[in-house]
């Protein structure tokens, strides 16, 4: 057994857990299929839940050969997929709040913290425009509109009830919202229906332009890819960056660093994602980048091309990896850094940090 692989494995079946492929939504029912992981829990007595309840149908242990690959130290990866349908008639509405909540727990069911392996879809009903493909391209690599969706869906739920939990502290409580770099509104669109205060920025001016023109329910502005952004000191209480940091030299990074301290206010939280081990498992990056990226606590891997098409600077945006112990240590130049938590940023993992007081 490589050591290596089977911790960036088992960190993947622990704080993920379980993925949905595909989730169909008519008005007869709702079919989700996927694969789900366990370590400890026998797979025979996983709980397929939507809103908190059984499906109606599980069809589970479906044969997953290629789930061998990214997960060969995993007990029962081979036979991992699932299939489950759950009826619509007669039942309350499923997206009474405008989401719907779907997860993969242990026997015992949902608890306090289950949230964070919950995949959250919103009503389609509800949903504004959606960008071209080509604009959620430049966002997640792929112009998947259903992992667009879902990702962006999950990770606003995700931050809506982190802040309660971890901070005593709800989403409506926060007066200043900023979205750093929210690209196609993956976050924004679904943030923006949870909060009036939210602004969202972005190096991409062809997408800001769209999100402007499709979310009306948040504020967009066109930012260029050094600060300082137009805002005033202590402009923001809450700052949410996506994928952000990940693209950033660290030159580029200690920069915004800087102008992220300014534009917030004293005690303002930042939740900022970075790759983690969950998010190295599903694109097969080997271990030794990540032992490189131990040692020199931030490791530039190269330019990433996502972003070619709509900016000047070709080198500007890259593939970048940090190390936990870099992260604590010299982002606490600038912020208090709260805590890491793995893969709660969908694949990504989330820094939690508040600013100081001058």
């Amino acid at each position: 057994m490589n050591i290596y692989h089977a911790d960036i494995q088992i960190a993947a079946a622990r704080h993920l857990g379980w993925m949905p492929d595909s989730i169909v939504v008519t008005d007869d029912d709702i079919t989700v299929s996927g694969w789900a992981l366990s370590i400890w829990d026998d797979p025979a007595q996983l709980r397929f839940l939507i809103n908190g309840a059984d499906f109606d149908q599980v069809d589970r242990a479906r044969a997953s050969t290629d789930l061998l690959t990214p997960f060969a130290h995993i007990p029962h990866a081979s036979t991992s997929r699932f299939f489950c349908r759950h009826l619509r008639a007669g039942r309350p509405e499923l997206f009474a709040d405008g989401f719907i909540r779907l997860n993969v727990t242990g026997p015992f069911g949902e608890h306090r913290l289950s949230y964070r392996t919950a995949w959250y879809l919103a009503d389609p009903a509800r949903e504004p425009a959606m960008p071209s493909p080509e604009q959620i391209e430049r966002v997640i690599g792929a112009g998947n509109l259903q992992a667009f969706r879902l990702g962006g869906a999950t990770i606003a739920k995700h931050v809506e009830q982190l802040l309660p939990e971890r901070f005593d502290r709800p989403l409506a409580s926060f007066e200043s919202i900023l979205d750093w770099g929210c690209g196609a509104g993956r976050l924004s669109r679904y943030l923006s229906q949870l909060s009036p205060a939210v602004t969202g920025i972005d190096i991409d001016a062809d997408n800001v332009a769209a999100c402007a023109r499709t979310l009306p329910g948040a504020r967009f502005v066109h930012i260029d890819l050094m600060p300082p952004t137009p805002f005033a000191d202590g402009a923001f209480d809450l700052v949410i960056g996506l994928s952000v940091l990940t693209h950033l030299d660290e030159p580029v990074q200690d920069a915004w660093l800087e102008e992220l301290r300014r534009i917030t206010r004293p005690d303002a939280l930042l939740l900022l994602s970075v790759q983690g081990l969950t998010q190295m498992a599903f694109y097969g990056t080997p271990p030794e980048l990540n032992l490189e990226a131990h040692r020199r606590g931030i490791l530039d891997v190269g330019v990433n091309n996502q972003l070619q098409a709509v900016l000047d600077d070709a080198e500007y945006y890259r593939n970048v990896m940090h190390s936990p112990d870099y992260i604590m240590s010299r982002w606490a130049r600038w912020f208090d850094v709260l805590d890491i938590l793995p893969a709660t940023a969908c694949m990504q993992d989330l820094v939690l940090l508040r600013r100081r007081a001058d």
